[in-house]
């Protein structure tokens, strides 16, 4: 959050300085975020999010602007984990209160070649809200304009969906029934394959700030602007990626921007009333 208020104020400085010779332009932007939450063996999957916020431009000539802004930007990862733990850590308790000594007794069961693994499959996607502060440059020839520059953002909410596929490969070895021909063991017994579904906010291990940069190409209609820009992350989306290799967030964005020139629209005022 230090971070976040000095990044404000020294954004604020700066553009106070040059407020008194700039044409200042404000208008809101709209638009679509195209992400790759995962790279996969024949390209990338993408998924859609959403970019809205109030867009600031300031005009030094009719070829240098200095672009920024607060919006809400909406970022997305996919990720999966595999644990393997054995049934008698998982279950232990159980086996305990039937009366039979687990201790030593996963070691010799794997002697004879039975699998007394438990296999948790975890396949997720997270959702993080951020609102977002660029700090772009603009290069304006003709009617085209191109944008370079870093971004702050903070992270408002999130939200995890996760689907966990639990395998104990045992339970299709054994077929318990036969030992029990009223079938109340399987009121006890956990399944041999079985997939759970989970949604809920939450932003447990997921980075606070996200800073990078920005950079895109723009054609402007008059005061209507269309702009293509590529957004990448410079950290690691987790505070702690377990010593698995650096994931950021990065995505293309197509937005719309139509811009009211504040200094026109006070001239126009001050014209009406005098």
């Amino acid at each position: 959050m230090k971070k976040y208020i000095l990044f404000s104020f020294v954004l604020f400085s700066f553009t106070s300085s040059f407020s008194q010779n700039a044409k200042i332009s404000l208008g809101p932007e709209v638009g679509m975020n195209i992400i790759p939450i995962e790279n996969t063996a024949i390209g990338y999957n993408f998924q859609l999010g959403y970019h809205v916020g109030l867009h600031l431009k300031y005009k030094f000539s009719e070829s240098f602007k200095l672009s920024t802004g607060v919006f809400l930007s909406q970022k997305k990862r996919k990720y999966d984990e595999t644990n393997i733990s054995s049934i008698f850590d998982i279950y232990g308790d159980l086996i305990l209160m039937s009366g039979i000594d687990t201790s030593g007794l996963d070691s010799t069961i794997k002697a004879f070649g039975v699998n007394t693994d438990v296999i948790e499959t975890t396949n997720g996607m997270t959702s993080e809200l951020f609102i977002e502060i660029p700090v772009l440059a603009n290069y304006r020839y003709k009617n085209f304009n191109m944008y370079a520059g870093p971004y702050l953002g903070v992270l408002l909410t999130a939200n995890k969906k996760e689907e966990v596929r639990t395998q104990i490969p045992l339970m299709n070895v054994i077929d318990f029934s036969q030992f029990d021909s009223t079938g109340l063991s399987s009121l006890f017994l956990p399944s041999a394959d079985e997939t759970t579904t989970s949604s809920k906010s939450n932003k447990d291990n997921l980075r606070l700030l996200d800073f990078g940069f920005n950079v895109g190409i723009g054609y402007e209609m008059n005061n209507l602007h269309f702009n293509l820009m590529y957004s990448h992350g410079l950290l690691d989306y987790r505070e702690d990626n377990n010593g698995e290799s650096k994931e950021n967030l990065k995505l293309i964005r197509i937005s719309m921007v139509y811009l009211f020139d504040l200094e026109k629209k006070v001239a126009e005022n001050k014209a009406r009333f005098e």
